[in-house]
């Protein structure tokens, strides 16, 4: 299993993140979650409870964002070994 990209296909690394705060019913723990596409192809997905009660959504936010960058950035280091350089990587949110 693996993807394909013909030639000439888009090879751009774009990834989307958002939280919900409060979203557990159960804990009322903030929820958040992120998505990578390289190209038009999903490359990696995540969705967490955080580990403790957010006190704004703020927070949520920011730990949501965070998270997502990380990955991003790793992301990015990974595809650079293998020769491609991203200057700029727009990350998504949706407040």
């Amino acid at each position: 299993m693996g993807l394909w990209y013909p030639k000439g296909s888009s090879f751009e690394l774009t990834a989307f993140s958002d939280a919900d705060h409060a979203g557990c019913i159960d804990s009322r723990k903030s929820t958040y979650g992120g998505i990578q596409f390289l190209g038009d192809k999903l490359v990696s997905w995540m969705l967490k409870k955080q580990n403790c009660t957010a006190m704004s959504s703020v927070k949520a936010k920011y730990v949501a964002l965070s998270t997502s960058c990380t990955q991003l950035m790793w992301m990015r280091t990974q595809l650079q070994d293998y020769g491609f350089n991203y200057n700029k990587t727009p990350l998504y949110y949706d407040s």
